[in-house]
């Protein structure tokens, strides 16, 4: 693809930065990275940053490396903080480029702060944090760009780029973005209008909901016509994403690694889950009652749930959740850390926080497969004190940390949710 340069992430430390130097050679590829430092020595390990021409400009590319995962990953290699290395590196190349990117595959939050304290990084191209496709976000005067992870979709930023080196807003998508949205409330509003008498929509709350809602959106559209008159020349940009089609053949070879990949990293976590239990079963012997991570203590379980609600439970065991442990024991996928929290119960669906606390070596056989709480919370204080703590009802953003766009592209939470919505108590 005539890559420019490449930025390194600790993912890509896996097999080690001899490796790493060994591909770019091979390859022809730029690696940048200027907080990567060998254990012992004042150098890093690849180059901090490149200066190259693009389109008539002289454009400096920056590489940022993310925290380790794990301590695991760190291994005669350190990673320095963005504080000590980054103003040193804008000092030497802000005066010798029209434009500086920043490759950095540092979380969204760092990225943001980044943005905030250097207006003179025009474009953050984020990497490996966050499943989702992000349009570019205006930061600063920094615009902080991300694709969906592993290689889904490639991202494609059309600049047209001044002497002011302000971003303005893509006034024109903007537009077309807000009368469409005021389309649609004007829709639902006609529709409300022909189903009820107009003395009933004026207590409806969601009538004036919308009602307020075309207000501000037309306010808005106002404000968004100003100043496509009133702007001079500021710096505009178009994006989109393309999607990898997975209908293209699959490379034999590759396949046959990741499927042997799969294996091994399943068996793997096997073994360390065999061995927690273990010194589990030490501990029962030691103490009263069962002894799990401490955020699954507060979790019941669906057969628990069952005495009180059996309506409800029956409804729940003939759908797709309560069969999805299976689907994974059937592809030999149960250990399997990067498939494993979809397939069961949590008290939370948050990917670093599940990680952190090695939730995933300590899921007893009760909480296999995705059970009542992993909709409604965990339940252990609602089953003690059942007419004060109340469940919590699900909510779009509670499916979507498993039905992502990548995994459901047909997902649509208000169809969904009728097909496992359980009966009424």
């Amino acid at each position: 693809m005539h890559t420019r340069a490449v930025g390194i992430s600790p993912y890509d430390l896996a097999g080690g930065p001899d490796l790493l130097r060994r591909l770019s050679q091979k390859n022809n590829l730029t690696l940048l990275s200027m907080n990567l430092y060998p254990e012992h020595g004042a150098a890093p390990l690849f180059r901090p940053y490149l200066l190259t021409r693009i389109g008539g400009m002289n454009v400096a590319i920056l590489g940022l490396t993310g925290s380790f995962i794990n301590k695991q990953m760190n291994k005669g290699f350190h990673i320095l903080p963005w504080q000590e290395i980054l103003p040193d590196i804008l000092g030497t190349v802000e005066k010798k480029a029209d434009m500086v990117i920043l490759l950095s595959s540092a979380a969204r939050r760092t990225n943001e702060e980044i943005a905030r304290k250097f207006k003179n990084i025009n474009i953050i191209f984020q990497s490996g944090q966050g499943n989702g496709n992000q349009a570019p976000v205006n930061i600063n005067n920094t615009l902080i760009c991300r694709t969906a992870s592993r290689g889904k979709y490639l991202g494609v930023l059309h600049i047209n780029w001044n002497r002011s080196k302000t971003w303005g807003e893509n006034i024109p998508d903007q537009l077309k973005k807000e009368q469409n949205r005021l389309d649609r409330i004007n829709w639902q509003i006609g529709r409300m209008q022909k189903r009820h008498p107009a003395s009933k929509l004026e207590s409806n709350s969601q009538f004036q909901r919308l009602i307020k809602e075309k207000n501000k959106v037309e306010q808005g559209l106002n404000q968004l016509r100003q100043q496509q008159t009133n702007s001079k020349k500021p710096c505009r940009y178009t994006n989109s994403f393309i999607a990898m089609k997975t209908s293209l053949p699959e490379d034999k070879t590759i396949k046959a690694i990741v499927d042997k990949t799969r294996r091994e990293v399943n068996q793997i976590n096997r073994k360390m889950q065999r061995e927690r239990k273990k010194r589990r079963e030490t501990q029962r012997q030691t103490t009263t009652g069962q002894v799990f991570s401490v955020p699954l203590q507060e979790m019941a379980g669906s057969q628990t749930c069952q005495e009180c609600h059996q309506a409800q439970v029956a409804f729940y065991l003939q759908t797709d959740h309560a069969r999805a442990w299976q689907t994974l024991v059937a592809r030999d996928q149960q250990y399997n850390p990067e498939c494993l929290p979809c397939h069961v119960t949590l008290p939370l669906y948050n990917g670093k926080r599940i990680h952190d606390a090695r939730l995933l070596t300590s899921i007893p056989p009760q909480l296999h497969n995705v059970g009542c709480e992993a909709c409604h919370g965990p339940a252990r204080n609602h089953l003690h004190d059942p007419d004060i703590i109340q469940p919590d009802k699900p909510v779009e953003i509670t499916c979507r940390g498993c039905h992502t766009k990548e995994r459901d592209k047909n997902f649509i939470f208000s169809e969904k949710i009728l097909k496992i919505r359980c009966p009424a108590g």
